[in-house]
């Protein structure tokens, strides 16, 4: 398995388009294996069919990515994982002996963010370099 050197956390959302365009800037420029990671998280999905659309969601995200990645002359490798967000992070980033997680901000306010956000639990708990794009 090639090494990952950054790891894109999205969820499809406008903050993590800014992280993707990030993401890429840094692999097409220093030629960086890069990974997309979409964590399907089920706490709010109760239904089997919640849970399907949700998993179908991560997927188009991913293949999204991966052809915004193509355009730019970008490999993109794609991962899809059920879990906790920010402790899946935090995992697959381990697994993979990730160099830099780039990822979104969150829009929330400063004591959420220390107190508990995803991109928090990120930054505190990673043990590579982490982007936040804003």
């Amino acid at each position: 398995m090639v090494s990952v050197e950054i790891l894109l956390a999205t969820d499809g959302s406008q903050r993590a388009k800014k992280a993707q365009r990030a993401a890429f800037r840094l692999s097409k420029a220093y030629n960086l294996h890069m990974a997309a990671l979409f964590v399907v998280n089920f706490m709010n999905a109760h239904s089997a069919s919640e849970r399907e659309k949700t998993i179908k969601q991560g997927e188009k995200v991913l293949n999204e990515v991966a052809a915004e990645g193509k355009k730019l002359g970008v490999e993109v490798e794609k991962i899809l994982e059920i879990g906790h967000t920010g402790n899946t992070i935090l995992k697959v980033s381990r697994t993979l002996k990730v160099h830099t997680i780039v990822m979104g901000s969150e829009s929330r306010n400063v004591l959420r963010f220390l107190s508990g956000s995803i991109t928090g639990k990120v930054l505190k708990n990673a043990e590579c370099t982490v982007i936040v794009a804003r």
